[in-house]
């Protein structure tokens, strides 16, 4: 008997998916070409970008809320599957990375002074973007940091969204000392320069590790697409966090632990059974009441870019989720 934190994956609901062999197929060329690409300005004047796809009859809208370092044109692989399944799509890029404008002099600082920021945007973001499409089934999808902010936003803005689905949510951060002492020590280091921050100890700009030490994926050719990605459009490049932007996600991590074990609508957790970079336990902790928990096997973190068993497992588990 399954456990009842990680529900059965129904098989009878299995669907076809892209494969890791024909990445940028012309199919999926072709699709990109119907998607809109634009950009939107917040109340504080940044501009953020995103990406939409709209069809007649669709089944619902999936919004999806990618991670750390992370721009909707690394979900086009994703989307496109989504959109084969009848989803309209509305994907953003947070503040401060991806094309979204950046908010400190060094391009490359993951950096934020307040995680609400993030979620604040999200908000302008579904109110301005994805609202003014009629749409009566709103679901989210969120990766990662992503998923910390779609949380948070689910706690603070009940009855937009039917369902969740979160792929290996960043509940807490792999540290390799205790999680105290690590914020203690980047609160002391942090400079209070929101223009100038100063990256976390070991931090650095941009940098692509080779397959063999990456801590994202189990596949090469889904890796080498993403880095080749990153290379083209250097407008994507992100290096390590400021030492505020960790401060504020520990706090955000533990903030959405407790609004996931009580939100109301379904909420199911993706877990990456290798992740290094969050916290399986943190996510474990969450996933009581309407939140439950399917683990993924042989997956990294990087769940929607793993190798095709994994990703195909994850995919069916998503899409009998929203559709249940």
């Amino acid at each position: 008997m399954p456990n009842a934190a990680e529900p059965a994956i129904s098989l009878s609901s299995v669907c076809t998916f892209s494969s890791e062999h024909h990445l940028s197929s012309p199919e999926q060329t072709a699709f990109w070409q119907q998607v809109t690409q634009a950009s939107f300005k917040t109340k504080d004047g940044i501009s953020l970008a995103y990406a939409s796809v709209i069809q007649q009859n669709s089944k619902g809208t999936i919004v999806l809320s990618s991670g750390r370092v992370e721009s909707y044109l690394k979900y086009k692989e994703l989307m496109f599957d989504l959109f084969q399944q009848g989803y309209d799509l509305f994907a953003i890029d947070h503040r401060g990375q991806g094309l979204s404008s950046r908010t400190t002099v060094n391009p490359h600082q993951g950096h934020i002074d307040k995680f609400q920021r993030y979620v604040d945007d999200f908000g302008e973001f579904i109110d301005k973007i994805v609202k003014p499409v009629p749409e009566k089934n709103y679901f989210l999808v969120a990766h990662s940091m992503g998923g910390a902010i779609g949380t948070l936003y689910l706690s603070q803005q009940p009855g937009v969204f039917k369902a969740a689905v979160l792929s290996a949510p960043m509940y807490g951060i792999k540290l390799p000392l205790p999680k105290r002492f690590i914020r203690k020590l980047a609160s002391l280091l942090d400079n209070n320069n929101s223009q100038q921050p100063n990256y976390i100890l070991g931090g650095k700009g941009y940098h692509a590790p080779a397959f063999e030490k990456n801590d994202l994926t189990n596949s090469k050719l889904r890796y080498d697409d993403y880095r080749d990605l990153y290379q083209k459009e250097p407008k994507l490049q992100l290096g390590s966090p400021t030492n505020r932007w960790l401060v504020e996600s520990i706090d955000a991590g533990e903030n959405a632990i407790k609004a996931a074990q009580n939100i109301n609508i379904p909420l199911l957790i993706l877990q990456a059974e290798e992740d290094t970079i969050v916290s399986n336990a943190a996510q474990k902790r969450a996933s009581t009441g309407f939140c439950k928990l399917i683990k993924i096997p042989y997956a990294r973190h990087e769940i929607f870019m793993e190798r095709d068993k994994a990703r195909n497992t994850a995919l069916t588990a998503l899409l009998n989720f929203i559709e249940a």
